[in-house]
């Protein structure tokens, strides 16, 4: 009621009751928050690929995508592997390839040994133009060019995770 006993119009009821929505904070869709997943593995003697299926929710945003876990690579002469994601199948090529590499310049075969070091090393990039849905992304192992293969391993002893996340163009 009215200080003069008179009650108040609907119209003014509903513009007292849009201010106070307006003062609301704003919700926001599923599509505006950045939507991440991991997969993770523990402890494998050795982990060939990862790979993830991601729901890709909008055609105009970029892909966030992290490998963290242990690289190695030995050999007895000069040799050199590359870590690289794919995206369907496909490398990134929006803007470019992610991808990391390991060279050894020699391995020690005065000693009839090779160097075995193995790395917590990580991968990590942002692809663009990929369309929204399914997408599988997989990190594998790949020669460098113009150079030897040597023997390389990743995710030995210790977590192997790929982290993907969606960002807003």
């Amino acid at each position: 009621m009215h200080p003069q006993g008179r009650t108040a119009s609907p119209r003014l009821l509903l513009g007292f009751f849009l201010v106070l929505l307006l003062q609301l904070p704003a919700t926001s869709s599923a599509s505006e928050n950045p939507k991440v997943k991991q997969k993770a593995l523990i402890r494998q003697r050795e982990v060939v690929d990862l790979e993830c299926t991601f729901t890709k929710m909008r055609s105009n945003s970029a892909l966030r995508v992290l490998f963290s876990g242990s690289l190695r690579l030995k050999c007895r002469n000069a040799c050199c592997q590359r870590w690289y994601f794919t995206f369907n199948g496909a490398e990134c090529s929006g803007p470019l390839p992610i991808e990391a590499i390991i060279y050894l310049d020699q391995g020690s075969p005065e000693l009839n040994s090779t160097i075995n070091i193995h790395r917590t090393s990580s991968v990590e990039g942002l692809c663009e133009g990929i369309g929204a849905g399914l997408v599988d992304v997989a990190i594998w192992v790949g020669t460098c060019s113009d150079y030897p293969k040597g023997d390389a391993s990743t995710g030995w002893n210790s977590v192997s995770r790929i982290i993907i996340e969606e960002l807003p163009k």
